[in-house]
């Protein structure tokens, strides 16, 4: 079995993911850095010079390479939910797995980040606000949804592991 974390960035998903992995003995994959090492240029780098609907097929075209790995649990890009088919990929490498945290969290987490593409706006806190919003109704589509908000990493593998 994979499982797939999807949720906002700043959610956890690489944290959680690499605490998962190592509990099960599990893989761990994280489809950012998998496309910075297929492509070698940084995200901020592929956003700047060839744009979000670039990005966005690589990581369509990360997702169809991964439909064939056991016992991988992968963490994905915030946005990655956003692109046509992507969803209908992620259900047949796996299960998905929503982290939801809460937004206050999310805005603490990513402001300490100056490399979040996205983010490059006159106002990042409304930018967050907006995204979350937009995006919400893609991630609620997960196969299990677990709230992060104040629970240690080490329960929420647990939890994880319960639920699945």
């Amino acid at each position: 079995m994979n499982i797939i974390f999807v949720g906002f960035m700043g959610a956890g998903k690489s944290a959680i993911g690499r605490r998962l992995a190592k509990r099960l003995g599990y893989k761990f994959l994280d489809t950012d850095k998998m496309i910075v090492e297929k492509k070698n240029e940084s995200i901020t780098e592929i956003f700047s010079t060839k744009g979000e609907g670039y990005f966005r097929n690589l990581e369509t075209e990360i997702l169809k390479d991964l439909v064939n790995v056991n016992n991988t649990v992968i963490s994905t890009g915030g946005g990655i939910l956003t692109t046509g088919d992507n969803l209908l990929i992620m259900q047949k490498i796996g299960k998905i797995v929503f982290l939801d945290a809460n937004l206050d969290d999310i805005i603490e987490r990513v402001s300490r980040n100056k490399k979040r593409p996205l983010l490059q706006t006159k106002n990042p806190i409304e930018t967050i606000k907006e995204l979350h919003k937009n995006r919400m109704p893609l991630y609620e589509k997960a196969d299990l949804k677990i709230k992060t908000h104040k629970i240690q990493i080490q329960k929420i593998v647990s939890l994880i592991i319960k639920e699945l």
